[in-house]
């Protein structure tokens, strides 16, 4: 099991692959936002907080689990919320922010960002 402020209550093991583990990473963060930083756009932000609250909630509950693509990373989807489609995406960077992570599937050297949109402003 994996211990750090990060990726606390994510189970990984040696047996799993590396796309088994970004999924569980990619997932956890989904759910909790913990281990990461997420970000809006400006449509998103215009909806209120109340739209925004329910954005996350529908993207952490099970909308958020069947969004994703089967045999996937599960780093990206589309959800919808009163009657609008949001589209998420989730990159793992360094601890920099200057790059991409050399090793997504570790914690400590990976900080993943969730980006949200709405579908008019692809």
């Amino acid at each position: 099991m994996t211990e750090n402020a990060h990726s606390e209550h994510v189970k990984l093991t040696a047996t799993m692959s590396p796309l088994q583990k970004n999924r569980t990473l990619n997932d956890h963060f989904r759910k909790t936002t913990k281990g990461g930083i997420v970000s809006i756009s400006w449509g998103i932000h215009m909806l209120g907080r109340a739209e925004v609250d329910s954005i996350m909630k529908k993207l952490g509950g099970v909308e958020g689990d069947r969004s994703c693509g089967a045999g996937s990373e599960h780093d990206n989807g589309e959800i919808s919320v009163s009657n609008r489609n949001i589209y998420w995406e989730i990159n793992c960077y360094n601890k920099e922010f200057d790059d991409m992570s050399v090793d997504s599937t570790n914690p400590d050297q990976t900080t993943r960002f969730m980006t949200l949109f709405l579908d008019s402003e692809l």
